[in-house]
């Protein structure tokens, strides 16, 4: 049912977590969520966001859309080891 639809996962979530991880962050899934809540959260020195993993030509959903676009806080789309590596060194900037 739904809520099962809810909880699939893109294929590169936990490659992509564990990259986060490995580059000093901490994370954790929200996937569960659903209802157009991004994949993860993730911290680094004090810094959070929530991380949207994507598949490299996933396309985001309107629930997905219309969180982004309410949420008052930072938020990054990810779909490779390249968009970490960026979103890290982006969070680390902030701090």
């Amino acid at each position: 049912g739904a809520m099962r639809r809810a909880a699939r996962v893109d294929g590169n979530q936990s490659q992509l977590a564990a990259a986060f991880r490995s580059l000093g962050c901490s994370v954790l899934s929200l996937a569960p969520l659903g209802k157009g809540v991004p994949d993860l959260l993730v911290a680094i020195n004090g810094i959070t966001w929530l991380v949207e993993v994507k598949m490299p030509n996933g396309k985001e959903n309107e629930l997905q859309v219309e969180f982004a676009i309410t949420w008052k806080g930072c938020r990054a789309v990810v779909r490779d080891l390249q968009g970490v590596e960026l979103t890290v060194k982006t969070m680390k900037f902030m701090a």
